[in-house]
């Protein structure tokens, strides 16, 4: 064997390896974002109020960003893209997180989070309705299957009558969208994880104000609750983020997108083992048609290249700076 054929067989087990290593990050960090509703369910009961747990949520989670930014000097960017993030999570993402959390306190955390998972098919919508964008067969096919699987998952005969909790679910989703389409406009060649870590900041910031504003903040009085506001700052936030972009550089963005499907897969999951969450047959077929449609436009192939979706595979990569979950 020459050389040149061992340095290709090497180069080749290092790429293979580095791939592996990159899915078990991808699969981290959704497994890690799909424990933010239980978090959040958990911290609730324990009597802090939403604007209290989002505010140490965010708030935590900005600090430990931000000296991970300095440690690797990855803080700087310009004033005006600051701002933007800022914002962002202040007015964007700060609402997002509301209407997640509202509509889990109403439909439950696996209900919401497969109405969150609509965002892909309103992001498409957008891109159709907005830029013009001409939807492939492909698409308007996953769409149609997006529409089904909302329709039987958010049908208020089921198991979850709850008009409002629905309603809101689903505009978890169209709101996510709308956050990610303009998001991806406003903040461009701008490093992730300073953009996370700012948008953060401006949630913190946001979230902090209200409940300064209103009775107070309301703190962890126990371990219990200690180790909670710990779980969601920690394990529901900066881990999944961190997880993210590094599987991201090692795996590229379709695949990365596509095993991000098994966050809704697992926060079902989690619903139902640790909060005792129940489905009926519609929703959990509803549920099954959104991951489908949800899969379906991540491996969406564009007839001109027939390779990944560009158009929407480009949205979630350029979505992943400004983006964290509910």
């Amino acid at each position: 064997m020459t050389t040149a054929q061992t340095q290709q067989i090497t180069t080749a087990m290092r790429e293979r390896r580095s791939r592996f290593v990159g899915a078990i990050l991808v699969a981290l960090s959704a497994c890690c974002f799909a424990t933010l509703g239980i978090f959040g369910k958990l911290l609730m009961a324990r009597g802090l109020d939403l604007q209290s747990t989002l505010a140490w949520r965010f708030g935590g989670a900005a600090l430990i960003l931000l000296f991970w930014m300095l440690l690797r000097a990855r803080w700087r960017i310009p004033l005006a893209q600051f701002a933007i993030a800022f914002a962002m999570g202040a007015i964007g993402y700060a609402l997002q997180a509301t209407l997640y959390f509202v509509a889990m306190d109403h439909i439950g955390v696996g209900l919401t989070s497969l109405l969150l998972y609509t965002y892909p098919a309103f992001v498409a919508l957008l891109a159709w309705l907005v830029d013009h964008e001409r939807p492939t067969r492909r698409r308007l096919v996953a769409l149609g299957i997006a529409f089904i699987g909302t329709s039987l998952a958010a049908d208020p005969r089921g198991p979850h009558p709850d008009m409002v909790g629905l309603v809101v679910g689903l505009a978890t989703g169209a709101w996510y969208a709308v956050y990610l389409t303009v998001g991806t406009r406003l903040v461009r060649e701008v490093d992730s994880l300073a953009a996370s870590g700012y948008v953060c900041l401006g949630a913190a910031a946001s979230f902090l104000t209200v409940a300064i504003g209103g009775h107070g903040l309301d703190l962890p009085r126990s371990g219990v609750s200690l180790a909670l506001v710990a779980g969601i700052v920690v394990v529901a936030t900066v881990i999944p983020i961190i997880a993210l972009f590094a599987g991201m550089r090692r795996l590229g963005t379709p695949r990365a997108a596509l095993l991000s499907t098994l966050e809704p897969v697992v926060t079902v999951a989690l619903g139902a083992m640790i909060l005792g969450e129940r489905f009926g047959a519609s929703e959990l077929g509803g549920g099954a048609l959104i991951v489908a449609a949800l899969i379906l436009l991540q491996v969406g192939v564009s007839p001109a290249s027939g390779g990944p979706d560009p158009s929407f595979a480009g949205r979630q990569e350029d979505a992943r700076g400004p983006r964290m979950r509910s």
